[in-house]
């Protein structure tokens, strides 16, 4: 179903995964300074880097640099696939502006329109991919199917379908999958072993998350760009709190 993706094995460094940034740049800035990338770490984002927030262009430009400083890759999530099917009509035009898309376009100026979005972003957005995956990790933006490849399962399923642990069972590689899209609203990531979901929330006053898919390790942040840290620990972080 999607021929020619590239995959990798672990011989490398990290492998961080970050979660759903909704256009939350503080955030992300304070994460890209506390997990200070080298050039042989992986980084995947998991996707829905734009709307809601209120810096989906920063969220966009930065990413475009830091592809220049280590491996990037970036996830396609729900509202990158509503922002490119934003240019086909004006009825998914409306709905994407409805999810949180006039917030998108007023970052770029106030009353933007899509030709106001320069084309590097773009081209950006229309790099994503639908997954990634290691020899010990499937990383994608919403869910999976325990009995599918990941090259065989629907775009639906990937980007749309929620993340209820109820019902998920683990993937038939072994892999360990790693999500974000179902809004995790007390903050805490979702981890049920064989699968991981890391969106907590950020522009709904919660954090951004990014893990560390091998040594577990987690860094959090808030849109103001406050760090979270362990409870003896003071937040700090490069932005002041309105």
């Amino acid at each position: 179903m999607f021929p020619g993706l590239q995959t990798m094995g672990d011989n490398f460094g990290r492998l961080i995964a970050i979660g759903d940034i909704h256009g939350c740049s503080h955030a992300l800035d304070v994460l890209l300074v506390e997990i200070a990338p080298t050039s042989s770490d992986r980084l995947v984002f998991l996707g829905d880097l734009i709307d809601q927030g209120r810096d989906s262009c920063a969220v966009l430009e930065r990413l475009i640099e830091l592809q220049q400083q280590c491996n990037v890759v970036v996830i396609k999530g729900n509202h990158e696939e509503m922002i490119l099917a934003a240019r086909e009509s004006e009825s998914t035009l409306r709905y994407w502006e409805n999810c949180g898309g006039v917030a998108t376009l007023n970052s770029y100026r106030f009353g933007a329109v899509l030709a106001d979005i320069p084309p590097e972003h773009w081209s950006l957005l229309e790099s994503c991919q639908p997954y990634f995956e290691t020899d010990e990790f499937l990383l994608t933006h919403a869910n999976y199917l325990p009995d599918h490849a990941i090259s065989q399962t629907d775009e639906h399923q990937l980007r749309w379908a929620l993340f209820e642990p109820e019902e998920m069972r683990p993937h038939q590689s072994g892999r360990t999958v790693v999500v974000g899209h179902t809004e995790q609203r007390n903050s805490e990531i979702l981890d049920l072993g064989f699968a991981i979901c890391i969106d907590t929330a950020c522009w709904r006053h919660g954090w951004l998350t990014a893990l560390d898919c091998h040594s577990r390790v987690t860094w959090q942040a808030s849109r103001w760009g406050l760090l979270r840290e362990s409870a003896e620990s003071t937040h700090r972080g490069l932005y002041p709190q309105p």
